[in-house]
């Protein structure tokens, strides 16, 4: 029998988020019901949405909207399409689940926009396995920058001569060494040390996006300077930002990589280990997706997109300064402290 869907309805299920402003929807007429079933223009208190964009009292041209009745001769099935936008709610989480998205025709008519029974379906009695109602199962992506930092250089100048240190460290290594430099005592106060920290952004997630602003947290003993810099600036004495990587829209799987100078702050007391930490402090994508295992800027050591790198600094007991980049391998016994020190370093 030829007739029109007169009203779909969709239901909102934990995890979608309907928006109600977006052209698609306001195309179709897709309108809110809240728990009573009255029209709502809030969308936190829709329960489902409905349109009559396929009645016979919204086509534009006779019979735009008909659906013709099954051709046994031809086999050929008329039908007509809508379509909804929804976004997948910030909080959501990938094992929460499947999302299941159910649709349903709410209330058939006949060409003269009588009602009409379905031969095998109830209109709007929410019962799965009849021909008048189906559902999608959503499978979400997730959103993940990681970050990781090494000591990539050391830079040890005496006299007005620099000495360049390549550490050779890895964004693989777990724990990463501490970058240990030894100065000659005689020549300390004509000694500068500073040190090239790599920073890596990578997408680890299914969901394009950006590292809008890197962070760096610098310990007590060493100085951010600005020429060393140009790319980064000091938000407060403690933390140096960047935007480098604002417009640099990182692909599933891409990395790219930064940099930052730090000097050691020249002071007879100030030795011992500093430890530098890095984070992406903002980031964004198209969807609104959060970091499936991080919170941009929260300091929390643990998750993925922060990271440290330690450096150290001692007086040579000898005559002659020695310069050292030390690899620390662990032996598996990380609670007594047990490691084997491989030196690399000139004199």
């Amino acid at each position: 029998m030829t007739g029109y869907a007169k009203e779909v309805k969709d239901n909102i299920p934990a995890g979608l988020e309907f928006l109600p402003n977006h052209p698609t929807n306001i195309a179709y007429g897709w309108k809110m019901l809240d728990e009573s079933g009255k029209e709502t223009k809030d969308p936190t208190k829709a329960k489902e949405i409905v349109t009559d964009y396929l009645s016979k009292a919204k086509e534009k041209n006779i019979g735009a909207n008909l659906i013709k009745a099954f051709d046994k001769n031809t086999g050929k099935l008329d039908y007509r399409d809508l379509k909804i936008v929804f976004k997948v709610s910030p909080d959501f989480k990938v094992s929460d689940g499947i999302i299941k998205n159910i649709a349903e025709i709410k209330e058939n008519e006949d060409e003269n926009g009588r009602a009409i029974k379905d031969r095998d379906s109830t209109p709007n009695n929410n019962k799965e396995g009849e021909d008048d109602i189906d559902f999608e199962p959503l499978k979400t992506v997730e959103f993940d920058l990681a970050l990781k930092k090494i000591v990539a250089k050391i830079f040890v100048t005496v006299d007005g001569k620099t000495t360049t240190i390549n550490t050779n460290h890895k964004y693989t290594d777990n724990p990463e060494a501490v970058a240990k430099v030894e100065l000659d005592r005689k020549k300390w106060s004509k000694t500068e040390v500073k040190y090239e920290f790599g920073i890596r952004v990578t997408n680890e997630g299914q969901i394009p996006g950006y590292a809008k602003e890197v962070s760096d947290y610098i310990p007590d003993g060493l100085e951010f300077h600005k020429e060393d810099n140009p790319l980064w600036k000091l938000k407060d004495p403690k933390t140096a930002v960047t935007d480098q990587l604002a417009n640099r829209l990182l692909q599933p799987g891409e990395s790219v990589e930064i940099k930052i100078i730090l000097r050691w702050k020249k002071a007879e007391n100030n030795m011992g280990v500093k430890t530098n930490w890095a984070e992406i402090s903002k980031d964004q994508n198209e969807y609104g997706v959060r970091d499936k295992d991080s919170v941009p800027g929260n300091k929390k050591p643990g998750e993925d997109d922060i990271d440290d790198a330690p450096v150290a600094l001692t007086i040579a007991t000898g005559a002659a300064a020695t310069y050292f980049a030390i690899t620390l391998t662990s032996l598996g016994l990380m609670g007594a402290g047990l490691f084997i020190i491989k030196k690399v370093g000139m004199k």
